[in-house]
Order: structure tokens, then C-alpha cells, then sequence
């Protein structure tokens, strides 16, 4: 069980930074030349308003057009990436709704109707 520990616990009555003391998880040592990624979560979180994402082998193309993209309009990652899906919604209910133009487009970048 992790606890968390103070310069405090030392004797000393400094109470500056804390530290989190927890076993580490038993996973496979890793392969030579390939990244291993941990992450942890405490299983009683409630649902949260946000989540993370992490994006992996992004085209450096894509990442780079991304990223300037957002900060060409003053745009944090998260708020750019929000208004991409509220693009993608509104094309797609043109396209739904009969705009044959808006529903080739889509099409043709893989976005079909899809129902989860």
C-alpha cells in the first residue's frame, strides 16, 4: 500500500516536499531499444470532467501540423483536439442529412457513419 512520507518522518521537522513510497508493479524487464510506459490509477477515482490521452507514433508530420495549428490560434492540445470533434459532428450531420459533398469527404478520410 503506498503512504506518503515527509522529510518530517526523518527526524526532521522540516515539512517541505512530500514523496510517495510504493512497491513497484511487477512487470517484464524490458527489451533493449523499446520504451515501457507505467502508469498508475487509483481504482476508486470517481468519473472525472477530463481524462488524459496519450498519442503514440503520431506521423511527425501530423504532430507537427497539430501542434502549430493550436498554437497559431492560441489553442491549448485539449481545446484544439475538442473542436476537431465538434468539426467532425457537424460534417457529419450534414452528411447524414443528405449533403452528398460533406458525406464524400468523410468518406474519403475513413470518417463513415459508425454507431458506439
Amino acid at each position: 500500500m503506498p503512504r506518503w512520507a515527509s522529510d518530517a518522518d526523518e527526524g526532521d521537522q522540516r515539512e517541505e516536499a512530500a514523496t510517495l513510497q510504493s512497491p513497484v508493479p511487477a512487470i517484464p524487464l524490458p527489451v533493449p531499444g523499446k520504451r515501457v510506459v507505467v502508469w498508475l490509477q487509483d481504482e476508486e477515482t470517481p468519473s472525472r470532467e477530463f481524462e488524459d490521452i496519450m498519442l503514440r507514433r503520431v506521423p511527425s508530420a501530423v504532430a507537427h501540423h497539430f501542434r502549430g495549428a493550436a498554437g497559431a490560434r492560441g489553442l491549448t492540445h485539449a481545446q484544439y483536439l475538442s473542436a476537431l470533434v465538434a468539426l467532425h459532428d457537424a460534417l457529419r450531420l450534414r452528411a447524414d442529412g443528405g449533403d452528398a459533398n460533406a458525406a464524400a469527404t468523410l468518406d474519403e478520410l475513413g470518417l463513415r457513419t459508425v454507431s458506439i
